[in-house]
């Protein structure tokens, strides 16, 4: 719903919109991506950017996190699309979420493309530890149109071939999905790394430090707790590691009172609304990159950072990473396990030999590829019969 250039809103979804809209731009194809209205600028109502027109509709974005409150911001854009989805015309919707969830009771509409990401709302952390009242508002105003979407779209997409079995679970007919994972650009990273800014001497670090990168959301689901315990654990090990994060949530505050319990204020950097042609310095600028993650599903985050050549220790993301090739599983919820990890790869010498294999494994991941395999999901849901 968000975008990256106009709301500054750097989560893997946003970026994955932007960048599959730009190369099937690029790629001759009309595209519009239909957003929420700027809050310091409320009265743009479209622009084109990378040559992809952009529509704001309301409401505006309001730039907080309101889990799981926010299905009724969310329910005022799906009614406001629907309601400019009408007077327009076009094939395909590639829709999130459950932001179709009022275009798709239309008896004459266009072609729905659901794509699924992690299905936080049936097997997200956050949405399942909700107890009493809110356990059950998610069940009847977030699964409940989430539900309706998956089964009334034309194809449903998954991010890897593992999410099948757990869409099919949500009663979707296996034959009408397909396989859509998230794609990170990297031939323009390749080129980006040539010319990097070094951001070592900029945040005070020195040339032989190690230095620890993570990014993403600050919140539950991501770990944040076991990074901050994981890298206090580090710190008896390696005297010269530093931490960098960089992102924003709800657990900011808690964040930091973790890092000053335990004293580690003069070795960590924590960064949040950096621009996305800004944001992979850091990544070339760091050695180890780190993710706490409670989900099973591939990140971008993770992506990324394979494609700026780090080798990886992660929670979860186990098709992302092998155990002593580009790194090292290490389960959910499981700090000692993060920090043994990178304290392997720092000790055993072939930092730089397991980051060339993280290059090796998401090449085929170039928004080229994910944009041809998105055009045959387009083409298939055109062929279906109404």
């Amino acid at each position: 719903m968000e975008t990256t250039h106009f709301h500054k809103a750097y989560d893997g979804g946003c970026k994955f919109i932007q960048h599959l809209g730009e190369e099937l731009s690029r790629q001759g194809h009309e595209v519009e991506i239909i957003t929420t209205r700027l809050r310091d600028n409320p009265n743009l109502k479209e622009a084109v950017y990378n040559g992809v027109k952009h529509i704001f509709i309301l409401p505006e974005y309001s730039g907080k996190r309101m889990i799981p409150f926010n299905m009724f911001y969310k329910m005022i854009f799906s009614y406001n699309l629907n309601k400019y989805l009408q007077k327009q015309r076009f094939d395909i919707l590639h829709n999130s979420e459950a932001f179709a969830y009022h275009y798709l009771h239309n008896k004459k509409r266009e072609k729905v493309i659901f794509q699924s990401w992690a299905l936080e709302p049936f097997y997200g952390h956050e949405c399942l530890s909700q107890k009493g009242f809110r356990k059950l508002y998610i069940k009847f105003a977030l699964q409940r149109q989430w539900k309706y979407c998956l089964n009334k779209s034309d194809v449903v997409t998954a991010d890897d071939e593992s999410q099948i079995e757990a869409i099919v679970k949500l009663g979707v007919d296996k034959n009408k999905i397909e396989f859509i994972p998230l794609g990170i650009p990297f031939k323009n990273l390749q080129k980006l790394k040539k010319n990097f800014k070094n951001k070592r001497k900029e945040l005070g670090f020195k040339k032989n430090d190690l230095v620890i990168l993570s990014v993403g959301q600050i919140v539950p689901e991501k770990g944040i707790d076991e990074i901050i315990q994981a890298f206090e654990r580090i710190k008896k090990r390696i005297k010269n590691a530093k931490l960098i994060i960089i992102g924003k949530g709800i657990l900011e505050e808690k964040m930091h009172e973790m890092i000053r319990d335990f004293g580690l204020e003069n070795d960590f950097v924590h960064l949040k609304n950096v621009p996305e042609n800004d944001l992979f310095n850091y990544h070339f600028s760091s050695d180890i990159f780190i993710n706490g993650t409670h989900t099973n599903y591939p990140t971008v985050s993770v992506q990324e950072a394979l494609a700026a050549g780090l080798p990886i220790v992660s929670g979860e993301s186990i098709f992302l990473v092998k155990n002593g090739v580009n790194g090292y599983n290490v389960g959910r919820k499981n700090p000692e396990g993060i920090a043994e990890g990178v304290i392997k790869i720092y000790e055993s010498g072939k930092m730089k030999q397991m980051g060339r294999s993280s290059l090796k494994m998401v090449e085929s991941s170039d928004y080229e590829n994910i944009a041809d395999m998105a055009i045959k999901a387009y083409e298939k849901s055109i062929k279906k019969p109404n």
